[in-house]
């Protein structure tokens, strides 16, 4: 079969240009997994004829709305709506698991005690540079520069012998280079196109540290108003909603 990316939803937090939250569905020889789960997600995997049930694994680079949102919702999907039959796993940063029940709680009161009882949910806590088995991913956190209430990550994945990069939201930080280091995707955030904005990635900064970018292939996500009328100017292809990277 292959390892494929879709790209269910490349937005930033204000879905600019009309595009869903961040959410990357990850293909291999383990089955589905989602690379961040943002609020977005459940209805854009559904327009994309994808089953919430189908999902095995969810890694969560930090705990932004348009970065993990979703998941309470999947958990409701499962508990009340359509029943998984198989165990679904999440991982992230410390904190996640209570941080994703508060979250279901706080948007449907009472709700926890049953969705933790129909629904067979395991979490991982990933820890900085150290390699996790998820499933069938080979999972290492790298910290990043983006104030979350939680540690924030980049990941890295390895699936069938190919790995995949993952900035998560940062500002540039100079660990990105061992992150994304010959990955053969580095999917990474170019949130403006001049601007600075603070805990956030410009092209200014990607076109500034672009000799030392070694991954083979490389995709722009999260882009903002000003860098999606800039698009045309990277050098590196820019993120669609809807695309599929075969590797």
């Amino acid at each position: 079969m292959g390892v494929t990316l879709e790209i269910v939803g490349c937005g930033d937090a204000f879905g600019s240009g009309g595009r869903f939250q961040s959410c990357y569905l990850l293909r291999s020889s383990g089955g589905l997994a989602l690379v961040d789960c943002g609020a977005s997600a459940p209805l854009a995997l559904q327009q994309r004829r994808i089953s919430l049930c189908d999902i095995g694994t969810i890694l969560l680079t930090h705990l932004h709305g348009d970065h993990f949102g979703g998941v309470p919702f999947l958990l409701l999907d499962a508990a009340y709506n359509r029943p998984r039959t198989r165990p679904l796993q999440i991982a992230g940063p410390a904190g996640t698991e209570s941080r994703v029940f508060e979250t279901l709680e706080l948007l449907f009161p009472g709700t926890p005690v049953r969705v933790r009882d129909r629904v067979p949910t395991r979490f991982v806590e990933l820890a900085a540079r150290s390699l996790a088995q998820v499933a069938d991913l080979e999972v290492t956190a790298f910290p990043v520069i983006h104030p979350s209430g939680a540690p924030s990550f980049a990941l890295r994945v390895g699936a069938d012998g190919r790995i995949l990069a993952f900035s998560g939201d940062t500002q540039w930080d100079a660990v990105l280079l061992d992150v994304s280091r010959n990955a053969d995707l580095f999917v990474c955030e170019c949130t403006t196109y001049r601007q600075r904005v603070p805990f956030h990635i410009s092209l200014d900064d990607l076109e500034s540290h672009a000799a030392a970018l070694t991954a083979r292939q490389m995709l722009l996500v999260h882009m903002g108003e000003d860098m999606l009328a800039h698009a045309n100017r990277a050098a590196w292809p820019t993120a669609a909603d809807g695309q599929i990277i075969a590797l």
